[in-house]
C-alpha cells in the first residue's frame, strides 16, 4: 500500500557482524499476493473512515463486517527451509485478511492440512495491515497453538482479535533491529517505521543459502527496498552476496511514478541480486521498469486470481 508519507526507519547501529548460519536450499510458496480485487473501491473505504491517517480499525471490513467484502483477499506465504543438518522447517510468512478468500486459498494449496497436522513451526506477521493479518482466524482455527511472532506497536485491538480467535501458543513481540534467529539460516529483524492507517514497525525475514548468498523476505516493504538491504549488508555475515529478494517491495503500489522511484530501480541494479520474486504492493509499472533495466525478475503465470503475469503469483513458487 502506499505511504501517507514516507516510510521512516530508525539508524542502525554499529554492532559486529550477525552470523545466522546456513541453509541447503529455500522454497517459498506465494499462497495470495491479492490484498484486493478493485483499488478504486478500497481506497473509497478508506476515505469515508478519514483518510489514510485514520485507524484501520474504524474501517468496517472482513472480519469485523461485511463492507465490501467481495473485495477483501490477502497477503501470505509459505517458506520451507531445509537446513545444514537436513532438517525441515515451515514458515508461514502472513496470514491475509478475508476469511472466505484465505480458506479457499489454503485448502488449493495444502496449507490447511498442515496447519492441522501441525506441520508448520510459525506463523509471522509482517505487519499489523489488514490485509496481512485480518486473516488469522482462519490460521487458528485450524492450529490455535500455533507460535506467532509480531512487531513491536501492534494495536490493542490486533492483540484482542488473536486473543479472540482462540490463540493458545506463544505471542513474541520481535524488538526493533535485533536479528532474532527462528533456526539456522533464518533471522527475523523488525525495523521501527510508522506508515498509513496508524500502523507501526515491520518483520522482514533474511536466509542464507549455502553457496548462494541471502534471501530477504517481505510483506510490503514500508521500511524502503533500499534500506532492507543495506541493512543486510552492514548487519549479516555473508551480507555483501545478496542473491534474492521476494515479496512486496511498495516501490509504486498504484503505479505512481516520480523521478525518484526512477532510482530506486536503477540502484537495485548495484546489488547483485540473481532473482527478484516481486508480487504484492510491488506496483506493475514499478516491474515492467525493473525488467526494462535488465534486472533478473522471476514472471508468474497470472494464475489462482492473480492479474499479471508480472509478479510472482498466487500458488507459485521461487526455488533457491
Amino acid at each position: 500500500m502506499q505511504d501517507l508519507k514516507p516510510s521512516t526507519v530508525a539508524p542502525v547501529p554499529s554492532a559486529p557482524p550477525f552470523s545466522i548460519g546456513t541453509l541447503r536450499h529455500l522454497r517459498i510458496l506465494c499462497i495470495s499476493e491479492v490484498g484486493w480485487l478493485d483499488t478504486p473501491t478500497l481506497l473509497a473505504d478508506i476515505a469515508a473512515a478519514g483518510g489514510m491517517g485514520a485507524n484501520q480499525y474504524q474501517v468496517p471490513w472482513p472480519p469485523f463486517a461485511q463492507l465490501h467484502a467481495d473485495n477483501a483477499a490477502g497477503s501470505a506465504a509459505l517458506i520451507e527451509a531445509e537446513t545444514a543438518d537436513g532438517r525441515r522447517h515451515r514458515v508461514l510468512f502472513d496470514t491475509g485478511w478475508n476469511p472466505a478468500w484465505m480458506q479457499r486459498r489454503f485448502a488449493e494449496e495444502g496449507v490447511d492440512r498442515l496447519l492441522a497436522q501441525g506441520a508448520i513451526d510459525c506463523l509471522v506477521i509482517s505487519h499489523e495491515h489488514f490485509d496481512h493479518f485480518w486473516g488469522i482466524g482462519v490460521t487458528l482455527k485450524l492450529c490455535p497453538s500455533l507460535p506467532i511472532y509480531i512487531p513491536a506497536g501492534f494495536h490493542p485491538e490486533g492483540l484482542d482479535l488473536i486473543k479472540r480467535h482462540g490463540h493458545t501458543g506463544p505471542l513474541i513481540t520481535v524488538p526493533p533491529q535485533q536479528p532474532l534467529t527462528l533456526f539456522p539460516g533464518c533471522a527475523l529483524v523488525q525495523f521501527p517505521m510508522q506508515t498509513l492507517l496508524q500502523v507501526a514497525g515491520e518483520n522482514v525475514l533474511y536466509f542464507e543459502i549455502a553457496d548462494k548468498g541471502l534471501a530477504m523476505v517481505t510483506g510490503c516493504g514500508h521500511g524502503g527496498v533500499l534500506n532492507l538491504l543495506d541493512y543486510a549488508r552492514r548487519t549479516f555475515v555473508g551480507g555483501d552476496r545478496l542473491y534474492a529478494v521476494y515479496g512486496g517491495l511498495h516501490i509504486a503500489p498504484f503505479d505512481d511514478w516520480n523521478a525518484e522511484k526512477d532510482q530506486v530501480i536503477a540502484a537495485l541494479a548495484d546489488y547483485g541480486i540473481a532473482h527478484f520474486g516481486c508480487n504484492h504492493c510491488t506496483g506493475a509499472l514499478a516491474v515492467e521498469k525493473m525488467i526494462a533495466a535488465g534486472l533478473p525478475v522471476v514472471r508468474g503465470k497470472a494464475e489462482h486470481g492473480s492479474k499479471t503475469d508480472l509478479f510472482l503469483g498466487n500458488g507459485e513458487v521461487l526455488e533457491l
